[in-house]
């Protein structure tokens, strides 16, 4: 319920900061959950299924690692997978977040369809289509809200994770936390998006270090603003 100041720089120097601590876990943890989702996928229909189901689980572990590491506690490999003790909440957060980020899309999916019909209809093609004004508002209007709510739930998870919310607590409380400064959120997501994606550099192996320093700075960011640890030492 109170205005907070947002420390961008500071929350990515500490997910840097915090991989290093132990970025040999945070590597063995990356290569394995590429593995598995490997795995998964090669399996028509029930793997690809399962990979959905569990991905919320595994996600969130990389979260629980930096908040042990944050409060200067060792991080076991095992520490990476409890997830799984919440894999219920976490699926359904996940899936309801994905429900909303669809149906606020629909819309402007429906009207770049209807203009690409028309234009085929027309046998002009994909120029017509795309001088086609009710294409080009069809993206803005799939793609604003869609985005407004992908960026809004981003800290559900960690509201379920960190503070045992229930689904729609949690994203009720992300989407007002957000809110109070989404769109410095939305710039956050798409810088540390970046250096997740720098990694793709040195034949993509960076990316198994980038990939979880991108995600500790997520992290450092919910940490500070909900004044996660300051809480938890209060109550010690």
């Amino acid at each position: 319920s109170e205005h907070y100041v947002f420390r961008f720089g500071d929350y990515i120097s500490r997910g840097f900061q915090l991989v290093n601590r132990n970025v040999g876990a945070f590597i063995g943890f990356i290569i394995v959950y590429f593995l598995i989702a490997l795995a998964l996928g090669i399996i028509p229909v029930i793997g690809q299924l399962a990979s959905f189901i569990i991905s919320p689980a595994l996600a969130i572990g990389i979260y629980i690692g930096a908040y042990k590491l944050d409060r200067q506690e060792d991080v076991q490999f095992g520490d990476f997978f409890k997830g799984f003790e919440k894999l219920g909440p976490l699926f359904l957060t996940n899936i309801l977040v994905a429900l909303f980020v669809v149906a606020a899309a629909i819309p402007g999916i429906a009207l770049m369809v209807s203009a690409g019909i028309s234009s085929f209809n027309d046998y002009d093609g994909l120029d017509s289509m795309f001088s086609n004004p009710l294409f080009w508002a069809g993206v803005v209007v799939g793609f604003l809200p869609a985005l407004y709510f992908g960026v809004s739930y981003i800290f559900a998870p960690m509201f379920v994770w960190f503070y045992n919310l229930d689904t729609w607590p949690a994203m009720e409380a992300s989407r007002k936390l957000v809110g109070r400064q989404w769109t410095t959120h939305a710039v956050f997501l798409l810088v540390i998006g970046l250096v997740a994606v720098a990694g793709i550099i040195l034949l993509g192996f960076g990316l198994l270090y980038t990939v979880p320093a991108s995600q500790c700075a997520l992290y450092a960011a919910f940490a500070d603003i909900t004044g996660l640890n300051e809480e938890e030492e209060g109550e010690g």
